[in-house]
């Protein structure tokens, strides 16, 4: 889930938290240090995947057919470890008798210099990553401004950036990180082992970063400093994978002098100091934050940077968005809203190509195992059973996203293939609501059972859920609808306070980054367990994957625990979702971006893209 940042106190600490929890444990700051890696990482560089590679699409690419509907796996390609898509991108249509379109061909030599205008669906309350929460959109400016130490490649493996090699010590209880040495920040300050730790503490004694991952690291010594160019990281139980923790925020490191300068005035969150390839020039909030080239990069040896600006303007309204892209207002947009997604797409004539994302985030309907209505599992049963997927992935859906049974979409080797939801079946629904109502009839009215449904809102999409919800559920539950604002829903969800929310959630790049929304540890009075459901088997199973490499016993760990969500009716799969990335015809190199250790990087994490090396013809 992704909120704005701009609330009135004392709700907003607590709606940052949760913003960036979401985007953290999503890729890569989650649990008890970070999310498992599919392949042993024991080594300085990272290991190999034996999952079949992504094939991010160049713009000489066929448009994309609609998303199929059907729930079966594509049985004539290899299975994914990670969510990458075959990162498609829209074309003009053919001309009549012609057999196809080639997409928008790409000029022989990329060209330098430029201005890239990027719309980002929500604004963030400061881009200093040891005190500003990053959702999605804040990870536009983020990304140029600060190298992580770690992020992914293509295939889902951890690859170093600013860290030079990541090395296992034991059984992964403590990682060591050795930095890259000779790496400045844009104030000419050399990075060393003191950034890291100052900016890793403040990071833990923030309330709002810290409630991701605090408890996952060792309370009375999470690192320690080794040398000035290494540190190691101590957990409270082994982990395979940490260097996935860093991907995200947390492994974006910021000078130790300008940290203090930061705590005594919080005015320079708005302007910090990183070691990216761009420097914040301007910014003012809500309205536009302005990024100017590094002349002096470390990295520039290895990374062609093209551009001379990139200028974020925050644009919530998606749908406004996409039409300020097809006018030439802005170069490039990220969108998930199906009505935005279809109005680029029917751009392709004009111009615009599309890059979209079905495998890394799921759209469903969270149910509160611990309220006073859906604690006995009748009602939850009885829910899924009368809940219309498939009517809502016709017109909800409209073509822009898949029907989903599970956290995995059915092309990664995680899903587990016998899973199927148990939907559209409402004559199941009747005899449970009878028998509920008739033990507890304090919970019912007329036959029905009470429930309050928060929806993310108001918004025409939020509106057109909640007439259909109201027309299938009717007959078996009194609704008492509350459309509010995500930033306000994220709040009561967290907190408790509903019954049944519609929401987005799972999709990390490796699914250890899930735990935390899964976990007994994680419910308490702010609950990061949404649904509040504990499970002891599904807990020892979390932790008995995180700690091994062993591919094939992880995958069946993960199917087990699919069945065990599935046996407590605590969510219903609606779609997996679509991130799409707008742009125009003349934006290049979206897809393709490259490590200093070579590696190609991941692309479209959940809307999550490096603008570092675009380029534009």
């Amino acid at each position: 889930m992704q909120v704005r940042l701009h609330l009135r106190p004392p709700a907003r600490w607590l709606t940052a938290a949760l913003a960036f929890v979401s985007v953290a444990a999503a890729c890569g700051g989650g649990g008890d240090g970070g999310d498992g890696q599919p392949t042993p990482a024991v080594e300085a560089a990272p290991s190999s995947e034996s999952g079949a590679p992504a094939q991010p699409a160049g713009a000489g690419e066929e448009a994309p057919a609609p998303a199929d509907p059907e729930r079966e796996a594509t049985e004539e390609q290899e299975l994914l470890v990670a969510p990458v898509d075959t990162t498609t991108t829209t074309a003009p249509p053919p001309d009549e008798g012609e057999a196809g379109a080639e997409g928008p061909a790409e000029p022989a030599e990329p060209r330098y210099g430029g201005t890239l205008r990027i719309g980002a669906f929500a604004e963030g309350d400061g881009l200093n990553p040891a005190s500003n929460a990053f959702s999605t959109p804040v990870y536009l400016m983020a990304h140029p401004v600060f190298d992580p130490l770690a992020y992914f490649d293509t295939e889902g493996n951890w690859v170093p950036v600013l860290a030079e090699s990541w090395t296992k010590v034991g059984d992964g209880t403590v990682w060591r990180m050795k930095l890259r040495e000779g790496v400045r920040f844009h104030d000419g300050t050399e990075l060393d082992a003191d950034d890291v730790v100052a900016t890793f503490r403040a990071q833990l004694a923030d309330p709002v970063i810290s409630i991701a991952f605090r408890s996952g690291f060792h309370p009375e010594e999470p690192m320690r400093k080794v040398d000035d160019y290494t540190v190691e990281f101590v957990g409270v139980r082994p982990s395979a994978h940490l260097p996935n923790a860093f991907t995200s925020q947390l492994g974006m490191i910021l000078p130790s002098e300008w940290l203090e300068r930061a705590a005594a005035d919080p005015s320079l969150n708005q302007m910090p100091v990183g070691t990216g390839p761009f420097m914040v020039e301007s910014r003012i909030q809500d309205e536009a934050t302005v990024l100017v080239r590094n002349p002096d990069y470390w990295a520039a040896d290895l990374i062609d940077i093209y551009l001379d600006r990139i200028e974020v303007y925050p644009i919530p309204d998606s749908a406004v968005a996409a039409q300020r892209l097809i006018a030439g207002d802005l170069d490039l947009i990220v969108v998930s809203e199906t009505s935005a997604i279809l109005t680029l797409r029917e751009a392709a004539d004009r111009g615009v190509v599309t890059f979209e994302n079905h495998r890394s985030d799921e759209s469903m309907l969270l149910i509160n195992a611990q309220s006073a209505a859906f604690s006995d599992i009748r009602a939850r049963q009885a829910l899924t059973f009368a809940t219309d997927q498939d009517l809502y992935v016709e017109l909800l859906g409209e073509g822009t996203a898949e029907a989903a049974d599970t956290m995995f979409h059915p092309d990664l080797i995680w899903r587990n293939p016998d899973i199927v939801q148990e939907t559209n079946t409402p004559e199941r629904a009747g005899p449970l609501v009878a028998a509920y109502c008739a033990d507890i009839p304090e919970n019912c009215s007329d036959g029905r059972i009470n429930m309050r449904f928060a929806v993310p809102g108001p918004s025409v999409e939020s509106d057109r859920t909640v007439d259909l919800m109201a027309a299938t559920w009717g007959e078996f539950f009194t609704l008492d609808t509350r459309v509010k604002p995500l930033d306000e829903m994220i709040i009561d969800v967290a907190l408790g306070n509903y019954d049944v929310a519609l929401a987005d959630a799972f999709g990390s790049v490796d699914p250890d980054n899930d735990v935390l929304f899964m976990e007994c540890g994680s419910i308490g009075f702010i609950s990061l367990n949404f649904t509040r459901h504990c499970d002891p088997e599904r807990d020892a199973l979390m932790y008995e994957q995180r700690a091994i490499d062993d591919l094939d016993r992880r995958v069946e760990i993960w199917h087990r625990i699919q069945e065990i969500n599935r046996d407590a009716y605590t969510t219903i799969f609606l779609t997996h979702s679509n991130f799409t990335v707008g742009a125009r015809d003349n934006v290049h190199n979206i897809c393709g971006q490259i490590g200093p250790t070579g590696d190609e990087l991941f692309c479209n994490n959940q809307g999550r893209i490096w603008p570092n090396q675009i380029w534009l013809s």
